[in-house]
């Protein structure tokens, strides 16, 4: 490795490493201040509250690693400014791409160990968090917190389609249901919604709801709402607790196989798809942001370097975030396609980081 290699990457680390243990700091003081009502009811201990919020770390550290290689560009950038160390390197012929090359290998292995990390790590972490948020604070039995499930998409015995939204397995009750019956061939016949539902006697009872019939042509034939109905189905407590995890609770091979069961159960899985993609889509952002900052940052004056960095990085993160956060919402909501709602933000900085590149190497 030539020694202006080196140096170009030494003086990247620093404030790329800085930068990451600040804003991870930063963003779990928020996350603090979020579940500070937490904290107030079920007072843990401050070891059960450091383990808790130390777990949030791993989701954090590879959002913000985007950032933290733009900042990482701009500083040392603004740091080679303030020396001279810019204009020596112009005038001894080093143009533009010669200090991108090693930024960009740095920021294409950060982008890798990042893919690593939300694969091997950060599922692990968002299952150790649940389960010290529902055991170890909120003190919910670990039998009974092993019986918890939410967000629940399955097909029954006789082919019916279940929406849940969570089943308490210590008290076999669900809520917010959701129950699409199908004739032979596949057209809706009946769908019952209710807001609540127990376990009684060997018998489901629903309450708050509904349920509505369906004639061979999809036009509803009869309506009829109710306080508290029995009503008989095949599955019981035991069928509604398969083991499931929450969509960041798992790697990609986890999460693919996900999508296709709800695929074949008819759900909506577009949470799910969202959640993949974000999984390439977010270490990737380091790549982006590496090729971003070398033409600002080589365009930095002497004097104006550390306050062009933060400046310019603040506002970066709040478009490159924002953007990938409106883009989220956008596809789990099925407005546009999960796809492309995780990766335009990507796009639109690909595409002005070589544009600015290229022109500034004029």
């Amino acid at each position: 490795m030539k020694v202006l290699t080196r140096y170009i990457l030494g003086e990247f680390a620093k404030p790329f490493v800085l930068a990451l243990v600040g804003f991870s700091v930063i963003v779990l003081v928020v996350q603090v201040f979020n579940d500070m009502h937490l904290l107030m009811e079920f007072k843990p201990g401050i070891w059960v509250t450091l383990k808790y919020f130390s777990l949030f770390l791993p989701g954090f550290m590879v959002q913000i690693l985007p950032i933290a290689c733009l900042f990482g560009v701009l500083f040392s950038m603004g740091t080679l400014s303030r020396g001279n160390e810019l204009i020596a390197m112009r005038s001894g012929g080093v143009d533009i791409y010669r200090i991108a090359v090693p930024i960009f290998f740095a920021g294409a292995v950060i982008c890798a160990l990042s893919l690593l990390f939300s694969e091997l790590v950060v599922p692990t972490a968002e299952a150790r968090k649940h389960h010290t948020k529902m055991v170890e604070i909120t003190h919910y039995p670990e039998e009974s917190a092993s019986l918890f499930r939410q967000n629940i998409s399955m097909v029954g015995a006789d082919g019916q389609i279940y929406h849940i939204g969570s089943f308490d397995g210590s008290t076999n009750t669900m809520t917010d249901i959701l129950v699409l019956e199908f004739d032979s061939e596949t057209r809706l016949k009946a769908r019952l919604d209710a807001r609540v539902a127990r376990y009684e006697n060997g018998q489901w009872v629903f309450f708050s709801g509904y349920q509505r019939a369906f004639d061979d042509t999809g036009a509803e034939i009869s309506d009829q709402p109710f306080d508290r109905a029995v009503i008989p189905l095949p599955e019981k407590p035991a069928d509604f607790l398969k083991a499931q995890k929450e969509p960041g609770e798992l790697n990609m091979v986890e999460l693919a196989a996900y999508i296709r069961q709800l695929k074949h159960n008819g759900s909506d899985y577009h949470k799910e798809l969202v959640t993949l993609y974000l999984k390439f889509a977010s270490p990737f952002g380091c790549v982006i942001m590496v090729i971003l900052g070398v033409p600002w940052g080589w365009s930095m004056r002497k004097y104006t370097g550390v306050i062009a960095s933060v400046g310019i990085c603040t506002l970066v993160a709040f478009a490159y975030i924002g953007g990938m956060q409106i883009g989220q919402h956008l596809g789990e909501s099925g407005v546009v396609s999960p796809f492309l709602s995780v990766w335009i933000a990507n796009v639109i900085f690909a595409v002005i980081g070589p544009v600015l590149l290229v022109w500034k190497n004029r």
